[in-house]
């Protein structure tokens, strides 16, 4: 029995240990007040239009998650899950009160993948009618949308009607969360916190796994041990203390334990005993040097080692005793010498009074005068009262003068300068820029430096250097600064130097410093007549609504219309011509030469058209090959963004996909392809290209959806340039 239950246990857990995140879709009203089907039929039944349906709808709604689809295809599996609710009332909901068995609010579809931003939503309301199939004939309303949802985000709320006053409206909102222990833009990081013996750590908001106080590794699971503590004989099991290995001890186990029994002894490593001076023996307990280790004898008396812990002691001649502590106090043995006074104080000590020329404890030195010559290397001697005083000549001191003087003590030379002795004195060995006896002056290395253009020579140690001013570089300021060359003029710019400055000469349709501004030829509202404005590059075009055409929508088709004869034919010249109004000669020539003149004429008007057209297009294909040129030159030096419109499918229907103009109208849009660009797309995430794979042309839904996948890269696009429509007339 306890297996099966261990079982259950963990199947019940397997969902909550696999699910990452989650999105929620939360229903906050729903209204049906006609109680109709999308069919316009009632729900219960009856099919009259006119009449109010009798019965209410028995409401209940299936909610579809799947993967972004550009063309969302409802009868596909749901691959994020598919959820039916109860039946959750009748025409009108308010959602958010409803207490029905079975149903929760918000409806929740848990996911175990990184999320992918994007996705597509079904939601449908269907009438139940306790059928166990499914068919369109029960359904009241079904709504579709793609959308991107961030994780972490707030609630998204939509809205959408269906038919006019009385029909189906629904509200909602949507969101996506990670679950617990799980971070990052797409739920992918798994960051669980603990403190056992397997980590020891928490979670940052990113994910990231944070070590508590005291603790370190990959995983939080090496604990710090005390500061300090000897990390080869010892270690720790928690924080902040200090275990130490066997034979060491100490607060940081940096000592080693003695042999144990080890008196006077010390140790290198453990379990060692090696004795201090004086001590022997296995233990370092026998006493070899007794008179090193206590000094016994007293008043300079000379102790001597008789082994076994035994001494003696030779004392001076004032004192006796085993240890020479007691004083003979007696002069009677003359201790003073050279005739010095013995003077016994209060305490029984001896001392001696010494008579001039002499000095010491006893008397026993002799005090040297000038008689005895003790000044050595020239030195002057000058007699005082206590003896000599010796004046000694350069290069020489000390009492005696015996002490050479080194003349470089005082450092006497600057500004880093090497100093030797020279005779008597020293010598300055000056570094590269500096002169005089003591290396003081600092060499003036711009005489005779002329800086152009107004730069200024500045001085250094052994050099100098020109400060140019703004636009001018060089050692001597000899160059002008070539702004240039830098490329600065996007979209075909033409760059001309300035002094310390550039300008950009902008192709028509392009302004701004550096010709990155794309002029609005719109906002001056060019189109008349309801036409709607679509800028270009040094242009614009109008798509003109129905009655008007013209490059403003100024012209009124209807005039054309009405300066078309009756019955749709055009007179003849000749008709009914009566018989006496027959040409004459001249006439004929006149005539004859017309139609030769006329044709040639008109075949040269076609071909220096063509001419010019071609002309156009020739430099057109020049300017913006030039453009592509600049703007792959400033995608390689990280230049800016010309003009992005990737993906860019909002706002009115373009003129490419609308019906009337579809026949005339031919939409190319050039982008610029260039290795920067190519690795960027390259580098794409597989799972986002295979989401947005649908979506890259006008043609399909919102791309928006995908274009968070390009945002930072460096896509440089030209304007595109559509076919100007053009229309006949019949006159």
């Amino acid at each position: 029995m306890r297996a099966p239950t261990v079982l259950i246990a963990l199947l019940g857990f397997l969902p909550q240990v696999l699910t990452s995140g989650s999105f929620e879709l939360r229903i906050k009203s729903f209204t049906n007040s006609l109680g109709r089907l999308s069919s316009g039929q009632c729900c219960d039944g009856s099919s009259s239009s006119d009449a109010p349906c009798l019965a209410p709808c028995r409401t209940k709604f299936r909610v579809c998650l799947k993967i972004y689809q550009a063309n969302i295809d409802t009868t596909s599996p749901c691959t994020f899950g598919d959820i039916t609710t109860p039946v959750l009332g009748g025409n009108s909901l308010d959602v958010p009160n409803l207490n029905v068995e079975g149903f929760t609010n918000p409806i929740v579809f848990p996911f175990d993948f990184t999320w992918p931003g994007t996705f597509s939503l079904i939601v449908e309301a269907w009438h139940d009618t306790n059928e166990t199939s499914r068919s369109d004939d029960s359904l009241i309303a079904r709504m579709t949308k793609q959308s991107i949802a961030d994780v972490g985000g707030p609630w998204i709320e939509e809205e959408q009607r269906w038919g006019n006053v009385g029909g189906a409206h629904l509200k909602l909102s949507y969101r996506v969360t990670c679950a617990a222990h799980y971070y990052g833009p797409g739920c992918e990081v798994l960051c669980r916190p603990r403190d056992d013996a397997f980590g020891h750590y928490t979670c940052s908001p990113s994910g990231e796994i944070v070590c508590k106080t005291g603790w370190t590794g990959d995983y939080c699971s090496k604990p710090r041990c005390l500061p300090g503590c000897d990390a080869e004989h010892g270690h720790c099991l928690k924080p902040d203390e200090c275990i130490c290995h066997s034979g060491w001890v100490g607060e940081l186990c940096d000592q080693c334990e003695r042999h144990p029994g080890c008196v006077h002894g010390t140790c290198s490593k453990p379990w060692d005993c090696i004795c201090e001076e004086g001590w022997g023996g296995l233990f370092c307990n026998q006493d070899l040097n007794y008179c090193t280790n206590h000094r016994p004898c007293r008043n300079g008396g000379t102790c001597h080692n008789t082994g076994q812990g035994s001494y003696t002691c030779v004392c001076p001649p004032e004192y006796t005793g085993p240890d020479c502590e007691k004083s003979l106090h007696s002069c009677a043995v003359r201790p003073c010498q050279n005739g010095g006074a013995c003077v016994p104080d209060e305490s029984g000590e001896l001392s001696c009074a010494c008579p001039s020329g002499y000095e010491g404890a006893r008397c026993e030195t002799r005090r040297l005068t000038c008689a005895d010559q003790p000044c050595r290397n020239g030195g002057t001697c000058e007699p005082r009262p206590s003896g000599y005083v010796c004046s000694c000549p350069p290069g020489y001191a000390g009492v005696d003068c015996a002490v050479e003087a080194d003349p470089c003590a005082a450092n006497p030379c600057r500004n880093g300068a090497t100093c030797a002795r020279a005779g008597d004195g020293f010598r300055c060995s000056c570094k590269p820029g500096f002169r005089g006896n003591r290396c003081e002056i600092d060499i003036d290395d711009c005489a005779g430096i002329i800086c152009e253009h107004g730069g200024t020579c500045v001085d250094l140690v052994n050099g100098q250097r020109c400060q140019c001013a703004p636009g001018f570089l060089g050692p001597r300021c000899e160059t002008r600064v070539d702004f240039c060359l830098a490329k600065p003029c996007a979209n075909g710019g033409e760059c001309h130097v300035l002094d310390n400055d550039y300008e950009c000469r902008c192709r028509p349709g392009f302004a701004g410093k550096d010709c990155s501004i794309d002029v609005d030829e719109c906002a001056s509202s060019p189109c008349r007549n309801g036409g709607t404005c679509r800028d270009r590059v040094d242009g614009y075009h109008c798509n003109c609504p129905t009655g008007w055409g013209g490059k403003s929508c100024t012209v009124s088709l209807a005039d054309f219309a009405a300066a078309k004869p009756a019955g749709g034919h055009l007179r003849r010249v000749g008709d009914e011509t009566p018989e006496e109004e027959s040409l004459s000669g001249r006439h004929v020539a006149l005539i004859a030469a017309l139609s030769a003149v006329v044709p040639a004429a008109a075949l040269a008007a076609a071909v220096a058209v063509a001419c010019v057209r071609r002309r156009r297009k020739r430099a057109q294909n020049a300017a913006d090959a030039e453009a592509r040129a600049q703007n792959a030159a400033n995608a390689g030096g990280g230049g800016r963004v010309i003009r992005n419109t990737w993906g860019k499918c909002e706002g009115p229907v373009p003129e490419c996909q609308n019906a009337h103009n579809a026949a005339a109208e031919e939409c190319k849009r050039k982008t610029l392809n260039t290795e920067s660009a190519a690795r960027l797309l390259a580098a794409l995430d597989p799972r986002l290209s295979r989401l947005s794979a649908d979506s890259a042309y006008c043609a399909n839904s919102d791309t928006s959806l995908v274009k968070r996948a390009l945002e930072g890269g460096g896509v440089y696009v030209l304007d595109d340039h559509c076919l100007p429509p053009t229309f006949a007339t019949q006159v």
